[in-house]
This record gives C-alpha cells, sequence and structure tokens, in this order.
C-alpha cells in the first residue's frame, strides 16, 4: 500500500512529466504536431524511464537504507524532470531588425557585446558567447521592428528542421543565423 508521500511524489512526477511533454511539442518543427509529440514522448520516456532506473539502482546498491527501489526511481526519475525543465525552459531571445527588414540574419559572438540584440541594416547583429552557447537551437527569437511593431512568426524561418537556428562562422567568430521573409 502506497503512503501519502508515495502518492505526491508519483503525482508531482505525473504532472512534471505531461508539462515537459508539451514543453517539448511545443518548440518550432517542420513535422506539424504529431511527430514531435511522439518524439518528445518517446525521447522523454527512455530519459527518465532508463535514466530514473540506472541511477535508483545506483544509489541503492550505494546506499544501505531500507528505502523501496521504486521510491528511488521516483526520486531520481523527478530529478531528471526537473532538469530537462531547466534545460527546455530558456527564454527565446529579443531582436530587434530595421523597420521593414527582410533577410538573412547574422548573429555574430562578440565578447565586448551588450546583450543588446539590434541588428543592422545588412542583418548583422551581435551576441554574447553564453547566449550562444546557451542557445539550444531549437526556440524562435522574439523578433520586433524598431517601431516596436512584433513580426509574425510564420515570417521567421529557421534553418534546419530539428534545430532552428544555422551555425556557421563570420570573420572567425560562431554564428547563428535564420531569416526573415518578406510579407
Amino acid at each position: 500500500m502506497k503512503t501519502k508521500y508515495e502518492r505526491i511524489l508519483w503525482l508531482i512526477l505525473t504532472i512534471l512529466f505531461v508539462t515537459l511533454i508539451i514543453k517539448m511539442t511545443n518548440l518550432p518543427s517542420a513535422y506539424g504536431f504529431w511527430f514531435p509529440f511522439i518524439l518528445s514522448s518517446l525521447f522523454c520516456l527512455v530519459a527518465i524511464g532508463i535514466g530514473g532506473i540506472i541511477m535508483a539502482g545506483l544509489l541503492k546498491a550505494v546506499l544501505n537504507y531500507e528505502i523501496k527501489f521504486w521510491n528511488l526511481f521516483s526520486i531520481t526519475s523527478l530529478i531528471i524532470t526537473t532538469g530537462l525543465h531547466v534545460y527546455f525552459h530558456y527564454p527565446p531571445l529579443k531582436i530587434i531588425v530595421p523597420n521593414n527588414f527582410a533577410g538573412e540574419v547574422t548573429l555574430v559572438v562578440d565578447p565586448n557585446n551588450k546583450k543588446t540584440l539590434i541588428i543592422d541594416s545588412d542583418g548583422t547583429g551581435y551576441i554574447t558567447e553564453s547566449i550562444y552557447s546557451n542557445s539550444s537551437g531549437d526556440k524562435k527569437p522574439n523578433v520586433y521592428f524598431q517601431n516596436g511593431e512584433k513580426i509574425s512568426e510564420n515570417r521567421i524561418v529557421g534553418y534546419d528542421s530539428l534545430f532552428f537556428y544555422g551555425r556557421g562562422n563570420y570573420n572567425g567568430k560562431y554564428t547563428l543565423k535564420f531569416e526573415i521573409k518578406r510579407e
């Protein structure tokens, strides 16, 4: 019989698991809704299920406490799920482009940048190394014209069906790339 503590732990794990799948299906994809939903569900089941079993087994072997395996599994799975939530939580970038801009946007890594993501008329902007390394490449940025008008998401096009940003080099510096289509 499960205790109140065990039920609450499994309820929290279930809620976090479902919200993680929802969060992952909302990532940009060229494959519609069902493919990312199935892929996200499988990824979560494998990462949380197998990872939780391995970690719980290791903890059970290392610790000589009288803790049930499934309680350890739920605790380690909760930790893995929370970690995945944090990983997929990074908010999208806010980028400002010149009014009526259309074309390729290149975000160049510049260590002297103060996180001002303002794009010039050539489509070049500057980002910090931390923005480059923390952008998992899967989220569309929020792009605005200088007059404050938000550009519709269907005009903002990524370079890959799995990851939004294209990656490259510009004068020996790392870059992230995407395109803004004309209306």
